[in-house]
């Protein structure tokens, strides 16, 4: 079957010329009549005429109007629609990162909680700290590991233990608000420096070498006062600086520090 697709004004054209066509043959039957019907009928077939294609084109302006109707409200639909779809990606994107986030905090917290458990199997190590640095740095993942104390009297920093460094390799103390060992101090909170050079230190180490190191310097806190500094030199970042707080309470209230 046969569909025909008119626009407006092609359905306005035909609308109307099929009602004149339905006029002419209107008129045409008068021919078969077998007298004159008179003007008043021509008049009424003429008015008729008239009303009919009124009704016509009432009929056909009511569509138009529907149609517009009908294509605000769909284009209406569709800005909503697409609205809706934004709104929902947006909020996609929300869960997602929370979800992501939520995904860290877990292992984080895991792996918290193993460093934690494992720092309980370091024995002794108040005494040696050697064996502490050495614990410190398997936990880490850390190629180097420095301990500063603080000297009484005059307040300096000087290394008490270290490990991974070269025998010959100079490690200098410091004073408190000197630099940035003795500004994380001052701070009492830890730091991470990235992009460290590879001449910074001079490392014994079998682990390869890399363009640029991780270092981070961990205050020890004791009675809110800083009486030693943790320094850790990685391959890569790690979340130490948040983890170690918690790992710093541990040792002091074990008596390590």
């Amino acid at each position: 079957m046969s569909r025909f697709n008119f626009n407006n004004n092609a359905f306005q054209k035909y609308l109307f010329l099929l009602g004149g066509i339905a006029f002419g043959l209107s008129l045409l039957k008068n021919i078969f009549l077998e007298q004159n019907p008179g003007i008043i009928f021509y008049l009424m077939e003429l008015l008729s005429f008239i009303f009919f294609l009124a009704a016509f084109f009432v009929s056909d302006k009511n569509n138009q109007q529907l149609r517009s109707v009908n294509d605000i409200q769909k284009n209406k639909y569709e800005e909503e629609r697409k609205w809706m779809n934004q709104k929902i990606d947006k909020l996609q994107e929300i869960v997602t990162a929370y979800e992501k986030k939520e995904n860290e905090a877990t292992r984080f917290a895991s792996y918290q909680e193993k460093v934690l458990q494992q720092l309980t199997n370091i024995k002794d190590s108040g005494k040696n700290k050697h064996k502490l640095l050495y614990s410190l740095g398997e936990l880490f993942h850390g190629m180097a590991v420095i301990l500063y104390k603080k000297e009484e009297p005059g307040g300096r920093f000087n290394v008490e233990a270290s490990y991974g460094l070269a025998e010959d390799a100079p490690v200098a103390g410091f004073i408190s608000g000197e630099g940035l060992h003795g500004q994380a101090v001052v701070d009492g909170v830890a730091v991470v420096v990235g992009d460290i050079p590879e001449s910074y230190i001079e490392v014994e180490t079998a682990l390869g070498k890399s363009d640029n190191y991780y270092l981070y310097l961990l205050p020890v806190m004791k009675e809110n006062e800083c009486n030693r500094l943790l320094e850790i030199l990685t391959f890569k970042e790690s979340r130490i600086k948040e983890m170690w707080p918690e790992v710093m309470e541990n040792l002091v209230k074990r008596g390590i520090f």
